[in-house]
């Protein structure tokens, strides 16, 4: 219960403010850089389907690097591979889409908003594999998992970097399991990177709707973790509306 209560504030400040969505993480994060070493490009615009953005599975890819309990405080565990020799660096995976957008007219012209690509009641669409030795105990194999159940794409048209953040359920994971954080709300947050796009990409109050068919490669540097309980996030949602007011 007190998951859904936090996470159905966020959605209430996401809709309230148009986006960014602005997860407040606050422990339990792993940062990562993601890409699609076998060259997939990780963006598609599909026409006028539903843009997507993914990282696919695949034990080459070295993406999440860092595990903080107790973020931003110590002590921080680096990430290894699942298998064999102790190989820096765990494999991030992610399907989301973006179906609509709500940008207002103005400086921050960019918004797309979606869900997670596993439309399947609890489902992960974000996950972690990879090796993390705490001090009583070895964690390997999926350590983290996320039903994305509300994205957001937000900046200014014509750049290649945007914000892009998440929030959902943690629905698996070894991580998870061993903390007992199944259930609770958890979330994502960082940066997408477009490399090599085309000419005037994102335009202003773009629509994934739009029939634009292409697809370019994408970065995204970034964290995932669970928000805090929802007395906390409520007073920190509190801030950030004042902050927004006063601008």
């Amino acid at each position: 219960m007190r998951a859904i209560l936090g996470l159905s504030i966020l959605l209430v400040a996401a809709a309230a403010y148009a986006a960014p969505i602005l997860p407040p993480i606050t422990g339990h994060d792993f940062n990562f850089g993601a890409y699609n070493t076998d060259g997939t490009p990780e963006w598609g615009t599909h026409g006028a389907a539903p843009d997507t953005l993914q990282y696919t599975p695949n034990s080459l890819d070295h993406e999440v690097t860092a595990y903080w309990p107790n973020w931003p405080n110590q002590p921080v565990y680096p990430v290894w591979a699942v298998a064999g020799a102790p190989i820096y660096a765990g494999d991030f995976v992610l399907g989301v889409k973006f179906t609509t957008s709500d940008a207002p007219q103005g400086p921050l012209n960019v918004s797309l908003v979606g869900t997670g690509l596993n439309t399947a009641p609890g489902a992960a669409d974000l996950q972690i594999y990879g090796t993390v030795y705490l001090p009583n105990q070895t964690l390997s194999g999926l350590l983290w998992a996320l039903d994305l159940q509300n994205v957001a794409l937000y900046g200014h048209a014509g750049q290649n970097a945007y914000g892009l953040d998440g929030v959902g359920t943690i629905v698996a994971g070894l991580v998870p399991q061993y903390f007992n954080l199944i259930g609770q709300t958890g979330a994502m947050r960082g940066h997408v990177d477009f490399v090599d796009a085309p000419l005037g990409w994102v335009p202003a109050l773009y629509d994934p709707a739009n029939p634009l068919d292409t697809y370019i490669r994408a970065d995204f540097s970034g964290e995932t973790g669970v928000l805090p309980e929802p007395a906390t996030l409520i007073l920190l949602l509190g801030g950030l509306g004042l902050l927004r007011r006063t601008r």
